[in-house]
């Protein structure tokens, strides 16, 4: 019977893939990463609809077929890119929170990054505004991480509410309208326009603070 066994696994069919290695499963990731840096830099240039495959796989002297092995089509790198940025905000405001910074600083810390995000990883590309290029399985996952980015600015805001650093807001409405104006640099933000990344994250944290600081606050 063992014997059996053995020789019905030595086929194709029924036997069992071997998982690739650390080290092969390190360059697929790294591959991953250039194909997805490609990919945004043509996005910013001529939006998600006008960019091919060709286009992405041509920066990095791909052929179209070997793109394929690492993605399965477009919409699986603009998911990507959505994952990346907002996982990267996550965890900026996870790191934040967990430093004990007061609200306002928190808040300020926060969106200096988020701006950061959008222009020195995303080159101001419109990620926010084409989301619903993807499909509802893929929008799902993004959906995901989403909301617990805006779950986790919500807090902050809240907690600044209830130490009245901040005046009586809706935490809601006020993380809704500051994620609208930083992802609306997708739309107006050109590489070389005259402001740095923190200089307009600086900017747009004074004005939110400003309008969120409760009277007589510091």
């Amino acid at each position: 019977m063992a014997r059996k066994e053995a020789a019905g696994t030595r086929g194709g069919g029924t036997a069992r893939r071997r998982a690739p290695s650390a080290h092969v499963e390190t360059k697929r990731k790294a591959k991953r990463a250039q194909i997805l840096e490609s990919a945004v830099r043509s996005f910013a240039a001529k939006g998600f609809y006008g960019t091919s495959m060709d286009d992405i796989a041509e920066e990095l002297l791909l052929t179209r077929g070997s793109l394929y092995y690492y993605f399965r089509d477009k919409e699986e790198i603009l998911a990507l890119c959505h994952e990346t940025a907002l996982e990267a905000m996550l965890d900026v405001t996870e790191r934040v929170r967990a430093s004990a910074l007061p609200p306002d600083q928190a808040l300020r810390r926060i969106v200096v990054e988020h701006a950061r995000v959008m222009v020195d990883k995303f080159y101001g590309t419109a990620l926010a505004l084409q989301f619903d290029a993807l499909d509802a399985r893929r929008r799902a996952g993004v959906v995901g991480v989403r909301d617990a980015y805006e779950r986790s600015l919500r807090d902050v805001i809240a907690e600044g509410v209830e130490r009245k650093v901040f005046r009586p807001v809706d935490p809601k409405l006020a993380a809704f309208a500051i994620l609208g104006a930083i992802n609306w640099m997708a739309r107006w933000y050109r590489a070389g326009g005259g402001s740095s990344a923190d200089e307009i994250g600086e900017e747009f944290a004074g004005i939110f603070l400003e309008g969120l600081r409760a009277t007589g606050g510091g």
